[in-house]
């Protein structure tokens, strides 16, 4: 919606905000940096696979049916970032992560043991594994996902004292919860590899 009132007053302040914008983009990459190493260290501090940084970003836990970058086999299961329903209309990635705009970021389950059309006809029964996991089916990719909601106080707090890790700390409590749900994806992946062997 035009609005020449508010545009008048963007032009009047243009320099501040290109400031603004500039800084924010700067902070977008040092949380998203920040995000990486803490990820990759998790994963060495609990004995994941991980290769989180500007080029890929998965993560996976040892077992059967998981990914297993040793294995000359690249199929498996893994952990991605994403935007939920691969809706992606906010600026910054601050933005998203602290829900202040209209996203949603977070981490998807994908897997490749079974083909698109095998995976549609079952998500709904094996959506019903994931309940209380705080993964949510996404309705349209049909897809298990962990919304991530960082408080932005306490992530401000942080920036304050110069420690973005610390102002990132629910972050750390979303990889755990990954830990204690590995048990319900081993019995989808269970499930898959039924399928995928034709005892569907």
């Amino acid at each position: 919606m035009n609005s020449p009132e508010l545009n008048s007053v963007l032009v009047r302040n243009i320099g501040d905000l290109e400031a603004i914008t500039t800084r924010l983009f700067i902070l977008d990459t040092v949380v998203d940096d920040t995000i990486n190493e803490m990820t990759n260290a998790w994963a060495v501090e609990n004995d994941w696979s991980a290769q989180c940084d500007e080029d890929d970003w998965w993560l996976a836990p040892t077992g059967d049916g998981w990914y297993n970058p040793a294995n000359e086999d690249e199929s498996g299961a893994y952990f991605t970032w994403g935007d939920f329903e691969d809706v992606n209309e906010d600026n910054y990635m601050v933005t998203q992560l602290c829900q202040k705009g209209h996203d949603k970021v977070g981490i998807r389950f994908v897997q490749d043991l079974i083909t698109r059309s095998q995976w549609k006809k079952i998500v709904g029964e094996l959506s019903d594994l994931i309940a209380g996991t705080g993964f949510v089916l996404e309705e349209s990719k049909k897809s298990f996902f962990l919304p991530i909601k960082i408080d932005s106080e306490v992530l401000t707090a942080g920036i304050t004292d110069d420690d973005i890790e610390a102002g990132l700390n629910q972050y750390k409590d979303v990889l755990n919860q990954l830990l204690h749900v590995k048990s319900v994806f081993d019995k989808i992946i269970a499930s898959l590899k039924e399928i995928a062997a034709g005892k569907e």
